[in-house]
């Protein structure tokens, strides 16, 4: 039997199937307009070079796992359905007002995302509870009566609910759900008390707004593209990547799209968690760069960075996400010269369709692979695995036209400032997520993935001091590989506000049972049995009346006074770790309890490539002039496959090492081997030579 990973990204969609130890992958352009046409030709491809149909290679699928960018596409192009906001009577401007801040003090006029609905689309609801999840005002039904019949009238597609304390008693919600989905069936409603039950009514509102918005529409793709895959004879489930990294069934999927906002880079923490324990390397940070952006993450002692909430796009969404610092560099990042003659790459990009100049679509800005075509890093005609044949003079003429003439330089100069000043951005977005959240970098392996990192990983390495780099197996695809090595998984949340000092220990115990059987219930749902479940709570906290709050984990049964004393003598330590200080004098409160259930072992896997070739002789295929340093000098150096090199023998740099989706640049600095995984690790020489 098969299983597949499908990762849709902005520029490429990716694919890796495994059979009974064989490991293929493909890579197309995707098409943000007809996604679902990606998927098919990404699978026809696959079959054919199994010698199989469409029709005979989908039943042999028992596991199909897919990322995909309709949420993420739909939020940033603001083309989500007509939604409408249901509030408490008075609240329904939270919405806008936000947390009256700015993002950036001294900047008064920096643009704020837009409100996804619009104020003649956002109602008061008359009811009330209070912050002990009393009912203190029934629901008005006459007053939702005639909401409902504005939204009738208004032709709204979703509705938002988002009451007061609804994380406490949601009773209200649920009628007003039941209320709207007898009265119009057609309208999708996404409930605060469902999508994120917890306190904090600003952020629930904007994650439930985001759930209405962009849920329909997710539906709509998945259901389409079961319809189409199960006419051809695809029998299994469909498994979608969440933003915390675990898959959840197609059918939960279609309920809660905000969940999938980044399906594509979380699962390659996946990936990246599973590279770590195969190195035995407790730390990694890897880096993944494709066609349209630069995704970085950690992993630290084996362990995912999962943060509670995070913004995306300039919304907050209030869930559990995999901490990814992302930025605007890929492989089809524009270089444009400004007004002042500054010269900039990325954010916006050229994407698959033109894409670069040198694809000759119709193309006409420069981009960072152009630049790389232009200084000798790849070869034309063996671009893509040979799928296409990249045009050098129409890249030569890009540069040259729209950053070489207007800042009075060579093209080849221009070529290479656009290849640094991207390196430049990549170090410092891995900077970002290591120095600045207290991690030094130079503990880390670095991790490069997708099709554009391994060009620039080793001078990224060298620029922080990190003295191993690790290219995986199949990390040209790598999202896709973490799909399949990533389980079923479930957050809950539930805010349960109360001091630590007399806290009612049968009552939170309740809280946490609650949640385990409603975790156990859904997972066993999606297949998975009791026994192959593990769970992890816990606890955000913090000192009384303050207002930000640290995660304490808790892997124990009940809790006692015993076990509550140890979650406060852990915050403390915690606290210091953050922020230099603790206050073991004061009083601790609890906010929240989470908890992560999650698969403990995958029904199948693979990781055994028996079709790689590994030849006798590790010779390079040819010799190609490259430049990489200032002087502009183009020196010569070998070329070699990676499927043609020894397992164990070494390579010095400088030199290339070409994959079909690929190419890797071992600097001067550096010597690189394959091992027995099919990893290829650079390591930092003894002693540096130019």
């Amino acid at each position: 039997m098969f299983q597949i990973g499908i990762d849709m990204g902005g520029t490429f969609t990716d694919f890796i199937v495994t059979h009974e130890g064989d490991v293929r992958t493909v890579k197309i352009p995707s098409d943000k307009k007809r996604p679902i046409v990606t998927v098919i030709n990404g699978l026809k491809q696959i079959a054919d070079s199994y010698d199989l149909t469409l029709e005979e290679f989908l039943p042999q699928i028992n596991r199909f796992v897919h990322g995909n960018t309709v949420a993420i596409n739909a939020l940033i192009q603001r083309e989500g359905v007509k939604t409408a906001l249901i509030a408490t009577d008075g609240f329904r401007d939270a919405l806008e007002i936000r947390r009256s801040k700015l993002d950036n003090q001294w900047d008064f006029f920096a643009p704020i995302p837009p409100v996804l609905v619009p104020r003649y689309l956002r109602y008061n609801l008359k009811e009330r509870v209070d912050y002990s999840g009393k009912i203190i005002q029934e629901l008005d039904q006459n007053n939702l009566e005639e909401i409902v019949a504005a939204l009738h009238t208004e032709k709204v597609e979703s509705v938002a609910v988002c009451l007061l304390f609804s994380f406490l008693n949601d009773a209200h919600e649920k009628f007003v759900k039941a209320f709207i989905e007898k009265s119009l069936p057609h309208v999708f409603v996404s409930l605060s008390s469902e999508v994120a039950p917890k306190l904090g009514e600003y952020e629930r509102a904007s994650t439930t707004v985001l759930n209405a918005y962009l849920t329909p529409l997710v539906s709509d793709y998945l259901s389409e593209l079961k319809l189409i895959l199960q006419a051809k004879g695809l029998f299994c489930n469909i498994q979608l990547v969440q933003n915390s990294g675990g898959l959840t069934d197609s059918s939960v999927a279609k309920q809660f799209g905000v969940k999938g906002l980044l399906s594509g880079p979380a699962a390659g923490s996946s990936g990246a968690q599973a590279l770590a324990r195969e190195l035995s390397e407790p730390n990694l940070v890897l880096v993944d760069m494709g066609g349209t952006s630069f995704d970085v993450s950690l992993i630290k002692d084996h362990r995912i960075k999962v943060i509670p909430e995070a913004e995306v796009s300039g919304y907050p969404v209030n869930l559990p996400l995999i901490d990814i610092n992302s930025v605007g560099i890929g492989g089809g990042s524009i270089a444009s010269v400004d007004a002042s003659g500054r010269l900039g790459v990325g954010p916006d990009s050229a994407e698959a369709f033109p894409g670069p100049a040198c694809y000759d679509r119709g193309g006409k800005e420069p981009t960072i692979t152009d630049a790389a075509l232009i200084l000798g890093f790849i070869k034309p005609n063996r671009f893509g695995g040979g799928s296409m044949e990249l045009k050098r003079e129409i890249a030569f003429q890009a540069i040259k036209e729209k950053v070489a003439v207007p800042l009075n330089i060579r093209v080849e100069e221009a070529a290479l400032a656009i290849y640094q000043i991207a390196e430049a951005k990549m170090a410092d977005a891995v900077h970002l997520m290591t120095v600045q959240k207290g991690y030094d970098p130079r503990e880390f392996v670095l991790g490069a993935a997708g099709g554009a990192s391994p060009l620039f990983a080793a001078k990224i390495a060298q620029d922080l001091g990190v003295k191993k780099v690790v290219i995986p197996a199949y990390g040209e695809v790598f999202c896709a590989q973490g799909m399949l090595q990533s389980r079923l998984k479930l957050d809950m949340v539930q805010s349960y506000l109360c001091s630590l000092t007399n806290v009612d220990i049968y009552e939170i115990n309740e809280v946490l049972k609650q949640l385990t059987y409603h975790a156990q219930e859904q997972l066993i749902k999606q297949g998975v049995t009791s026994e192959n479940i593990d769970y992890r709570f816990s606890f955000e906290m913090r000192y009384t009346d303050q207002h930000h709050q640290l995660s304490v984990s808790f892997t124990g049964g009940e809790l006692d006074r015993k076990s509550i004393d140890y979650l406060i003598c852990k915050f403390h330590l915690l606290h210091e770790k953050h922020y230099g200080y603790a206050e073991p004098s004061q009083e601790c409160s609890l906010i929240n309890i989470r908890l992560e259930a999650w698969e403990k072992e995958l029904s199948s896997f693979f990781w055994v490539n028996s079709s790689a070739a590994i030849k006798l002789a590790s010779t390079p295929i040819e010799h190609r002039k490259i430049c990489w340093n200032r002087n502009l000098t183009f020196k010569e150096v070998p070329v070699y496959q990676s499927l043609n090199i020894k397992s164990g023998s070494e390579i010095i740099g400088p030199a290339l090492i070409e994959k079909a989706y690929t190419t890797i640049f071992v600097t001067p600095n550096f010597k690189a081997h394959i091992d027995s995984n099919l990893n290829i690790i650079l390591t930092k020489k003894e002693v540096n030579s130019n």
